[in-house]
């Protein structure tokens, strides 16, 4: 069985883009492995029961743009990998983490 792969955008800034997919994410699936790439985009690996995939898709398109996908129509319990990689459309690819000075 081959995996799937998506490829969504987002407008919202990435921590409440991150947060609003794996919160979606969690009701259908298991998120497996997240992947920050700077500020940039996300990949996440996500394991979900075939039958949900669909379901998953129509909800995703609500709160990312997402390429077309053809539906599955499957009732199959077997577990499948979803790869989603979601570009932030605000990213600057400036990402910078302060990190405070420790005494000592």
């Amino acid at each position: 069985m081959r995996n799937i792969f998506w490829t969504a955008y987002s407008i919202d800034d990435r921590p409440a883009a991150i947060y609003k997919i794996r919160d979606l994410v969690d009701s259908y699936g298991d998120v497996v492995d997240i992947n920050l790439y700077s500020d940039i985009s996300v990949n996440f690996t996500i394991e979900i029961q075939e039958w949900k995939i669909d379901t998953l898709y129509k909800e995703l398109k609500g709160i990312v743009s997402i390429e077309e996908f053809r539906y599955l129509n499957s009732t199959s319990q077997k577990e499948r990998t979803v790869y989603l990689n979601t570009t932030f459309l605000k990213s600057t690819g400036n990402l910078s983490i302060e990190i405070p000075a420790v005494p000592g």
